[in-house]
């Protein structure tokens, strides 16, 4: 059986000697590769909320498509830690398939198995700043099983290498991993001033403007603007307009002071 904890070790050392980001992820998803895994997951999000920040994966586009058409994340126990749950989980989605309530649940895990995401490994980790890093490991190699209970510990150290190491890519010209926070949507709905403010956004005003128009102070601009990319899960201003436009988010308001 393959040494988990070693090639944890060995990936981490690895890693030190990249410094830019694509290269460290692209290195990552290629070593994780080569030992059998299929596909890694990962995303910041705040605990007390349960607001994702940022996700990528390395999945497949067909698979990401059918996940987002689908509206899987409502039966998805990965990502259901973000809100609750053990900061640990082993998913075996074809005994999962075989004790599934739901149309939803037995889709998700009849899709996992036919595109190779059989197995799943996730962990929690802590972070600074009161934020958590959850990443998931995906695999239908057939030593998964033993790799994800009897080296839980090994598999532990590994994710922890992952989080540690790795971040969300540039947005602009990210190519290696596919940004999640489209597929999976917010984590609550936005407030109709933030709306308005994202809308202005999108009509080139700037934050004193926007102000002047609503009738509101910039702190309290900036106040909406911050809520909305943290419910949108986007880094910047502009990746939250980008996440809002791509969900239908900014019908025409009316503004009222």
């Amino acid at each position: 059986m393959q040494n988990i904890s070693k090639f944890a070790l060995d990936l981490l050392e690895s890693l030190s000697y990249l410094f830019d980001d694509a290269e460290r992820w692209d290195h990552a998803v290629e070593r994780l590769g080569a030992f059998g895994f299929r596909a890694v997951n990962m995303g910041q999000f705040t605990p007390k909320t349960g607001i994702l920040h940022w996700a990528r994966s390395s999945m497949t586009p067909q698979w990401l498509k059918i996940y987002a058409e689908g509206g899987y994340s409502d039966a998805d126990l990965v990502l259901a830690q973000t809100v609750q749950g053990p900061d640990s989980l082993y998913i075996d989605s074809g005994r999962r398939l075989l004790q599934s309530n739901s149309a939803t649940a037995t889709a998700l895990y009849s899709g996992l198995v036919e595109h190779g995401y059989q197995h799943v490994f996730s962990l929690v980790v802590p972070c600074p700043g009161n934020t958590a890093m959850l990443v998931a490991l995906f695999t239908d190699h057939a030593e998964a099983e033993s790799w994800m209970t009897e080296q839980e510990s090994g598999m532990r150290i590994l994710a922890t290498v992952l989080a540690t190491n790795l971040g969300p890519g540039v947005e602009e010209s990210q190519t290696a991993g596919h940004d999640l926070a489209p597929i999976l949507g917010t984590t609550a709905p936005l407030s109709r001033r933030e709306r308005e403010v994202l809308h202005l956004l999108a009509n080139g005003l700037r934050n004193e403007q926007i102000s002047e128009t609503l009738g509101i102070s910039e702190i309290t601009v900036r106040t909406h603007l911050k809520s909305a990319r943290d419910k949108l899960r986007a880094p910047t201003r502009e990746a939250a307009l980008v996440r809002a436009v791509k969900m239908g988010l900014l019908s025409e308001p009316t503004y009222r002071k």
